[in-house]
């Protein structure tokens, strides 16, 4: 599936003047990207859509049946890092039928270290766990199991262990499927868990996400209910993201979004009175134990999950930014930690009277800072990108490459502009107080929707190779271009 030839690749390398900092080593196709009207591949709650582990990268994606252009059917490919065959294997679970245009209903990947089991959730906006594992041994033992659907059980709808929990409470009106990989230096409280699952149930507005580990050979577990819209403050989180720093601990950063009743109206999968336009603030808390107790940014204890009382929206000190509603800010934009402990996040606010990025960003003492991210003429940009950002356009992500010796934090910023598959890397550094932002690679073509990347190929702690792959669909096709990081 690789493949070098195409117009947009060759503009990819046409902006690639910023050699000393970003170089494209590798360009491959995963398939052709179903022509829908909202996106199903590359959306920026997909945690993840390209997962590393044991000298194999993974990616999960959609493509269209062979015969019936409105049915997509869930897709898997793999492909060895090293070695005389790095090509791309795939195969498509022609058994399941996807026919919502809804981009909403995305494909998110976990892989768990211990048994070498793949996880699968997708195909989920407010309806019932759609939920598929492999075989023990697939990604522990990659190089004597032949790549094929067979390697999977059938589609559940719940999750293997928890079997008494009741369907209709736990596994219902799902969205956002989300996977972490546990590090080592959280093992204390994870037992012999290895593997996070975050979702939502309950439907915009009034949604609740809940959390779930996963112990190889043994299967999953409750950890429980941690943000919860209220009765009395009818809101619903919308998270950035979850990371673990070096120290173990969890983060999560997130906007509310206030519900509007919208009963008895013909609400359309992508819009309604329950939009983007109702989100306000910028959120966060931490647990030091694995999601069982959350902590705000003053270290008070705010939830307490063994006592089913979990964060809310009066939950003191959470709110670190006012933002107001129409304020700007968008849901799930993009969220980072650094190898310093450092929370990253990414998103954008109308309050000065114009849309633009915001870098918010807590240092390692706990105090927060906000920054406009800056416009042209102090950031040269070719494709004038921090001056695109609209109220609901495509979404960036934060990278922080942990072999950085500058602490670099890099922001992958698809261009906003009408008609523009635009996409600029910037850059800024720990020394700089993350204001010193530079373009360090920009291509005028080539990223038609949200970018997403491989955040275990990056880390070499890990077993990752620290190359920076990136999940593009350029508009027809699916990609993963690969960069090579320098920073000197």
């Amino acid at each position: 599936m690789r493949d070098l030839k195409p117009f947009w690749v060759a503009a990819l390398f046409a902006f690639d003047v910023y050699a000393a900092s970003l170089r494209v080593v590798d360009v491959t196709t995963l398939g052709q990207d179903p022509q829908t009207v909202n996106r199903l591949n590359g959306e920026s709650f997909q945690q993840d859509a390209l997962v590393t582990f044991n000298g194999y990268q993974y990616a999960a994606f959609y493509v269209n049946d062979a015969l019936n252009a409105s049915v997509r059917h869930p897709s898997l490919a793999r492909r060895a890092l090293k070695g005389q065959n790095p090509a791309w294997e795939a195969f498509s679970f022609t058994d399941y039928n996807q026919t919502e245009d809804d981009g909403h209903d995305v494909i998110s990947l976990g892989i768990s270290r211990g048994d070498g089991t793949l996880h699968i959730g997708f195909d989920q906006h407010d309806n019932g766990l759609n939920y598929r594992v492999s075989q023990a041994g697939v990604a522990t033992n990659p190089s004597i199991t032949e790549w094929s659907p067979s390697l999977f059980g059938p589609v559940l709808d719940h999750l293997p262990g928890l079997e008494s929990l009741d369907k209709s409470v736990y596994f219902v009106n799902v969205t956002y499927p989300r996977f972490l990989s546990i590090p080592a230096a959280a093992s204390a409280h994870a037992d012999k868990a290895d593997l996070i699952l975050e979702l939502r149930v309950g439907r915009s507005g009034l949604g609740d996400d809940w959390l779930y580990e996963y112990t190889p050979h043994e299967g999953w577990a409750q950890i429980g209910r941690y943000l919860e819209e209220t009765d009395e403050i009818i809101d619903n989180a919308y998270i950035n993201g979850i990371d673990f720093d070096f120290r173990g601990n969890l983060h999560a950063t997130w906007t509310y979004r206030d519900y509007v009743n919208d009963t008895g109206q013909n609400v359309a999968v992508q819009a309604g009175p329950n939009g983007p336009e109702n989100n306000h603030d910028m959120d966060f808390a931490f647990s030091t134990d694995l999601g069982m107790t959350w902590l705000n940014n003053w270290n008070q204890t705010i939830a307490n999950l063994t006592a089913q009382e979990p964060i809310v929206p009066v939950s003191a000190g959470i709110t670190i930014f006012g933002i107001p509603k129409y304020g700007g800010i968008l849901n799930q934009e993009a969220q980072t930690v650094d190898s310093e402990g450092r929370v990253h996040v990414l998103n954008r606010e109308n309050t000065t009277g114009t849309e633009r990025w915001y870098h918010y960003w807590r240092s390692t003492t706990a105090h927060w800072t906000r920054t406009a991210l800056p416009l042209a003429p102090e950031l040269v940009s070719a494709n004038n990108i921090t001056g695109t950002p609209t109220v609901i356009g495509k979404r960036g992500k934060l990278v922080a490459p942990p072999n950085s010796p500058h602490h670099s934090l890099l922001a992958i910023l698809p261009s906003n502009a009408p008609n523009s598959s635009a996409i600029s890397i910037l850059r800024s550094t720990a020394a700089g107080h993350f204001r010193d932002w530079e373009a360090v690679w920009e291509a005028p073509s080539g990223c038609g929707w949200e970018p997403l990347f491989d955040r275990y190929r990056l880390d070499t702690s890990t077993g990752g190779d620290g190359i920076l792959s990136l999940f593009l669909v350029n508009g027809t096709t699916i990609q993963v271009v690969d960069f090579e990081l320098t920073d000197e």
